[in-house]
């Protein structure tokens, strides 16, 4: 997926625009973006599934749901 830098709000949030469609836009973190980065920049996004995190997560709220419900688990 890539995005462009369309403009900095505030100094610490950066709206970004999908490219090339520039249908949809969404705000990021500054400091997210790499160093340099100027507003009309093209980046490239890429997300990767962290399935470690997301089982010890859904195992996590699992034991806060039961110690709520006063299962045994």
């Amino acid at each position: 997926m890539r995005v462009q830098l369309d403009r900095f709000e505030d100094d610490e949030m950066a709206l970004l625009v999908l490219y090339p469609e520039g249908r949809r836009s969404f705000d990021v973190r500054r400091e997210l973006l790499p160093q340099g980065t100027r507003e009309g920049d093209v980046l490239e996004v890429s997300f990767a599934h962290d399935r470690e995190e997301t089982e010890r997560l859904a195992t996590e709220n699992k034991s806060l749901l039961d110690d709520l419900l006063g299962r045994d688990g």
